[in-house]
């Protein structure tokens, strides 16, 4: 598991229902996207800033160009929310909005883990897709629930393109104590996931580290 991080408040969109994060109702509006929504956000929240990302994609992306996921801003949250059913105030959506980054780029960090054990053959691996699985547990989730761990308030499956191979991450955010915390539980599936899994618990060991 990842470092532990400040948990996301309650009703923060991280996994959107079962439906493919990526997804937003039609927009007649043919700007740019970067243009549009600079121009809604200096109008609804004079000041904000869409968060920076720091995750690679492979065309699909959200950005402009398709190259990068960028991380959704305060607005867009606020937005989202609302049509949720699940609103929040607009001060409220900027600090939904970091923890939003953090979650995000912590995940990345977790998989890149596992892919600088592929470096040699794909040294630059990028997010092909992501979606949203809250309540569809993980069977390790519900293994380690068997045992007495509270299920994970969230689940993403997160497709990344290992240079023309795809490999499918399951990633489990639980909350931690109080709830003012998490951990996020990413890891490779199928069988070579867990083979991948062992090298890497292997070689955090040689380091002196935990293993999970």
């Amino acid at each position: 598991m990842a470092d532990k991080k400040p948990a996301p408040p309650s009703g923060c969109p991280m996994g959107y229902g079962k439906t493919p994060v990526y997804d937003e109702p039609p927009d007649t509006d043919d700007r740019p996207i970067a243009q549009k929504e600079t121009a809604t956000r200096n109008k609804e929240v004079p000041g904000e800033q869409t968060p920076a990302s720091t995750i690679p994609a492979t065309g699909r992306g959200n950005s402009d160009d398709g190259q990068v996921w960028v991380n959704p801003s305060p607005y867009q949250l606020h937005r989202a929310l609302e049509r949720k059913g699940k609103p929040i105030s607009k001060e409220d959506s900027f600090d939904v909005a970091a923890i939003h980054e953090m979650v995000c780029n912590g995940s990345w960090d977790a998989i890149m883990a596992f892919e600088e054990l592929h470096a040699n053959m794909c040294p630059a691996p990028k997010l092909a897709r992501f979606e949203g699985r809250d309540g569809d547990y993980s069977p390790k989730a519900r293994f380690f629930n068997l045992l007495g761990v509270p299920l994970p308030f969230d689940r993403h499956d997160w497709t990344v393109d290992r240079c023309g191979k795809e490999v499918r991450y399951i990633i489990d955010y639980y909350e931690v104590g109080d709830g003012s915390t998490y951990n996020i539980d990413a890891r490779p599936a199928g069988v070579s996931g867990i083979f991948d899994r062992c090298r890497l618990a292997f070689n955090k060991v040689l380091q002196g580290d935990r293993p999970w």
